[in-house]
């Protein structure tokens, strides 16, 4: 358990200033969101009714919450750049035991913005009287999975760099390999489709909103995103295997 607390605390350290800066960019948004709740927004009518403004509010929070969550923490980069990924083939830890660590600090980021966007969530929901809680979930969750599959192309990418030359160079790559799998993502169907505004001015005309509303809402939608989720979480973790596998420099 020691060397497992030692990895961890090392990733923790090394990613702090990243993870900080995550956070403070999501509560500003998340604290923007707040506005209308403040200049009470919820307690005049208007054109938006308070599902369509929570689900507008709760699908920012979450989808910046999942985005922060999965993204790449630059933990490989500065192995590179500071030459630790060549001096860790001779350390104790094996590479399952660094890949065990990866995944443990990704499931604590994944961890705290997923709690941070349901005490936002909590907010809104009391705002509005509106159970929010199984939106902000599988949004987030969604963000979290689309990102992470992300990561882990580009991880795959950069793990073939052993030094920062190889690393600038296979950093653009995987730049671009990870945006085209976002490419890829936007091609589905549906995804690039631009609804009509509706006549009365409303974000989404009544249909549209219980059909979105039904799907977000539905176990069906959470128990699909997390099988996708446990699916990516052990990718990742092969993916981190292979990259920490000792190798000669």
């Amino acid at each position: 358990m020691k060397l497992y607390r030692s990895l961890i605390y090392r990733e923790l350290k090394l990613t702090r200033k990243r993870c900080i800066l995550m956070l403070i960019l999501f509560l500003l948004l998340s604290l923007l969101m707040l506005t209308p709740i403040m200049l009470g927004g919820f307690s005049e009518p208007g054109e938006e009714s308070p599902a369509e403004m929570v689900l507008l509010f709760v699908g920012m929070v979450s989808l910046t919450g999942g985005f922060m969550a999965g993204t790449n923490n630059g933990l490989q980069k500065a192995d590179i750049n500071s030459g630790w990924k060549r001096y860790s083939f001779v350390l104790p830890p094996t590479a399952k035991q660094q890949a065990i660590s990866d995944l443990f600090v990704k499931l604590c980021y994944i961890l705290f913005f997923g709690l941070l966007s349901g005490t936002f969530t909590l907010i809104y929901t009391i705002a509005a009287d509106f159970n929010a809680f199984g939106i902000m979930l599988n949004i987030y969750l969604g963000a979290v999975c689309a990102v992470m599959l992300i990561d882990i192309a580009y991880s795959y990418i950069v793990m073939f760099a052993n030094d920062k030359n190889q690393f600038k160079v296979i950093g653009v790559i995987a730049f671009f390999g990870a945006g085209f799998v976002l490419r890829v993502f936007g091609l589905f169907p549906g995804m690039n489709k631009t609804e009509k505004p509706t006549e009365d001015g409303a974000l989404l005309s009544e249909e549209q909103l219980n059909r979105l509303m039904s799907v977000l809402t539905s176990h069906q939608t959470t128990l699909c995103i997390l099988a996708v989720f446990v699916v990516l979480c052990v990718l990742f973790f092969l993916i981190m295997w292979r990259s920490r596998e000792r190798r000669e420099p």
